[in-house]
């Protein structure tokens, strides 16, 4: 159940947002200068960007965790998936400094309770968290308690910058910030930034009479693309305390761009079921297909061991061009 942020806590993160503001990080650092921050308690660091020096958008992005900071790399370093789809690696918290009409009634109302003023482009202060299946949305109160320490620390980074603190960022170093037990002080140094690398589980499929039936069908030489894509719209489902994201499990033919199965897959729904089902049910009704094309690592896992057993290759590529040509077509039906 969500608890909101009383208006105290509120008041306690506006201020360190705007402190941070007033040293216009943006201006000495470019997105990819990270700040390495671990939290007092907390096993899991942190890196924070700031964004801004090309003048076009600022804000502070906050990615807590292994996956988030994963997550990070793969859109930093992306080069072919379609830009609609990378919402699904936004695991994030932003920071944003932007324009009146950006902000919501909520967030409005929120700075009016407050007592602040702001005025024009780039000055407007709000907060969104990023998360799987689900639109961007205000933090609850544990959010906004989290992200008001991290950019307490985040302040204290950057001036320790401004002091005199020397980081080489263009090559590969961070800023790192963290407690140090023995001297009993918070320490800012520099460090080589370390992206983490994540291990995904590979599923197996335990039902043995019905692998053996998926092994007795015969061998087609189609090429299939599998994934659960994002569609470029919100829903507002009071089942849910926030916004979410509607997601479609797509399985289509690659060479024909005939779409053959697609599901709703809810924020709740198992990724594994909803693409294992796909499979299975098309080699149950039409064979077993020649190679699976899909858009990640993380996509690949979950089929590996089923198309090891069934004798199927599995290829990663970020365009999937059958899947991405409707989803292209769903927006432009929409407009």
């Amino acid at each position: 159940m969500r608890i909101e942020a009383s208006i105290e806590e509120w008041r306690d993160l506006y201020q360190v947002a705007i402190k941070l503001k007033k040293l216009k990080p943006w201006e000495d650092l470019w997105d990819m200068d990270l700040i390495t921050i671990l939290p007092l308690g907390k096993d899991e660091p942190c890196i924070c960007s700031v964004m801004g020096k090309g003048g076009e958008f600022y804000g502070i992005g906050i990615y807590i965790g292994g996956k988030a900071i994963n997550d990070f790399f793969t859109i930093a370093d992306n080069n072919d998936i379609p830009q609609d789809q990378l919402i699904r690696y936004q695991n994030n918290i932003m920071c944003n400094f932007g324009s009146r009409d950006e902000l919501t009634k909520k967030e409005l109302n929120i700075i009016k309770e407050l007592g602040l003023k702001f005025r024009g482009k780039n000055d407007w202060i709000y907060f969104r968290v990023y998360e799987k299946g689900y639109a961007p949305y205000m933090p609850d109160k544990n959010e906004v308690l989290e992200i008001t320490d991290i950019l307490k620390h985040l302040y204290m980074a950057i001036k320790s910058l401004h002091n005199g603190l020397k980081v080489d960022f263009e090559n590969g170093k961070t800023l790192m910030r963290c407690f140090h037990k023995e001297s009993n002080l918070w320490l800012n140094y520099e460090m080589p930034l370390l992206i983490p690398h994540i291990h995904y589980e590979v599923p197996v499929l335990e039902d043995q009479l019905l692998m053996k039936r998926l092994k007795n069908k015969a061998k087609n030489n189609s090429v299939l693309e599998l994934d659960i894509a994002y569609l470029n719209s919100v829903i507002n489902d009071k089942s849910y305390d926030k916004p979410i994201i509607p997601r479609l499990c797509i399985l289509a033919d690659k060479r024909s761009g005939m779409l053959l199965s697609q599901n709703m897959v809810a924020p709740e729904d198992d990724e594994i079921d909803a693409m294992f089902s796909a499979v299975i049910n098309y080699i149950l009704q039409a064979g077993r297909p020649k190679r699976i094309v899909v858009r990640d690592k993380y996509s690949s896992s979950i089929i590996a061991d089923l198309c090891k057993q069934t004798g199927i290759d599995v290829m990663e590529s970020g365009k999937l061009p059958a899947i991405d040509d409707f989803i292209e077509a769903f927006y432009e039906y929409r407009n």
